[in-house]
């Protein structure tokens, strides 16, 4: 079978973002290359998202041998390209529709067979997700309206068990909190996340966790006062601690809606960016948003305790703990793997 390539240039929330999509190619056409990079590559990798019947390979964007495709200039035909496109049975991309010779440039080796939309950056009204599956002609089911929903490998669900027996946290209300995101201007003050922590941790059942990516790693000292910290965890382990949670408290970013595509229940703190179109797709996480919502361009560093308060967070909190039964039963006897390394 001859497999459709599809172009995607977006990060970790891009990629969850462009799930329903991604499915509804794969159910059409069964075997599909991803080609795209970063951590929704490893998110691809690591979450199963596609149908059971079909088959999902993705190859790194970055590879030198794509290059060309975005060259301003018309190019002539590379061979390399030639070898990898040539097979496929059509190109979706949504890559490179503003250079002027890119999809010719396609159409070299797959004349016909190329269609190119716009990557989603807020420019339409409405969900990234509903934005994507309309450029294929198609809308969101009821069930896509609601929360979709990545599977977590048998592995990393094993890990994130064994992650708790070792911190002793089975018998624990654990809250995980991750206070980074891909901009500074969608980051909560820390001071909120630091009250909401202490708070959840009045109790003598109830832990913190605190996860770190990349970018706030050199802040950990700040963090360890108000709970375990782990820092640059790789997709597989995310997932599986994400998985293990009592709640979840984040922003506007990859990791949260890794989290709702996990089903973790909590709040998601949104500022400058719209909910509507950028919310996580799963259906157990709240929406705070500030009441002075504003463009991604204002001069402002992040988002204050004045437009956000700790008391909402932890009102959405308690109502969450509240109102739900604990979800994971009680972990089998296994062997404790290690921490992977990165």
């Amino acid at each position: 079978m001859r497999p459709t390539i599809v172009l995607f240039p977006g990060s970790l929330g891009d990629g969850l973002c462009f799930v329903p999509a991604l499915r509804k190619i794969a159910e059409r056409h069964h075997e599909v290359t991803l080609v795209c990079r970063g951590t929704a590559r490893e998110f691809f990798d690591e979450f199963r998202c596609v149908p059971s019947h079909a088959s999902l390979r993705t190859v790194s964007l970055d590879e030198a041998r794509f290059a060309g495709l975005f060259s301003q200039s018309a190019g002539t035909r590379d061979d390399a390209l030639a070898e990898f496109f040539s097979p496929a049975a059509r190109v979706l991309s949504w890559c490179g529709s503003a250079l002027p010779h890119f999809k010719q440039r396609l159409e070299r080796y797959l004349p016909g067979r190329v269609e190119v939309w716009p990557f989603f950056t807020g420019q339409t009204d409405g969900h990234a997700s509903a934005y994507y599956v309309r450029c294929l002609g198609e809308t969101l089911t009821a069930a896509e309206r609601r929360g979709v929903q990545v599977e977590l490998s048998d592995r990393w669900r094993d890990w994130g068990e064994a992650y708790w027996r070792r911190q002793d946290w089975v018998s624990k209300q654990i809250l995980v909190i991750h206070p980074g995101s891909g901009g500074r201007k969608k980051r909560w003050a820390a001071e909120g996340f630091l009250q909401v922590a202490a708070w959840w941790a009045t109790r003598q059942d109830r832990e913190v966790l605190i996860l770190l990516g990349p970018v706030e790693s050199e802040e950990a000292a700040a963090w360890h006062g108000a709970g375990s910290v782990e820092t640059v965890l790789t997709l597989g382990p995310l997932g599986g601690l994400l998985h293990r949670a009592t709640a979840y408290v984040g922003n506007d970013s990859g990791v949260s809606h890794l989290a709702g595509a996990l089903s973790a229940r909590g709040a998601v703190v949104f500022g400058p960016t719209r909910p509507e179109q950028w919310h996580p797709l799963g259906t157990g996480l709240d929406i705070l948003r500030s009441r002075d919502s504003r463009p991604t361009s204002a001069a402002r560093d992040g988002i204050t305790l004045d437009e956000i308060t700790p008391g909402q967070v932890v009102n959405r909190l308690r109502a969450c703990i509240e109102s739900h039964a604990p979800s994971h039963p009680a972990p089998r006897a296994r062997s404790v793997p290690e921490r992977p390394k990165v």
